[in-house]
């Protein structure tokens, strides 16, 4: 499904009380994977906070002839779920 084209682009958003508090955009992996390992889940722990994860995989045309952005996302509130959902959506080894 990929090409040279369209690489993935990662997105997070940690939001705390109803608020956005760190959010990071990337197409490096590098830079994203260090930039998610700054969150402080404890901190999140104790006001109920979570962490938005997307991973986009480019535009493709779908079954029915639309270009589409096809992606894979979810809302997460502890850190062992986020990391082997971001695994899998990568596709590669963390």
């Amino acid at each position: 499904m990929r090409n040279n084209k369209n690489s993935l682009n990662f997105t997070f958003r940690v939001v705390k009380n109803g608020k956005t508090i760190d959010r990071c955009q990337t197409h490096s992996k590098r830079r994203f994977l260090n930039h998610l390992r700054t969150i402080n889940w404890q901190e999140l722990k104790k006001s109920n906070g979570s962490v938005y994860l997307r991973v986009s995989y480019g535009k493709q045309e779908d079954c029915f002839g639309k270009i589409v952005t096809f992606y894979n996302d979810g809302w997460y509130d502890n850190e062992s779920d986020l990391w082997l959902t971001f695994k899998a959506f990568s596709e590669e080894e963390v």
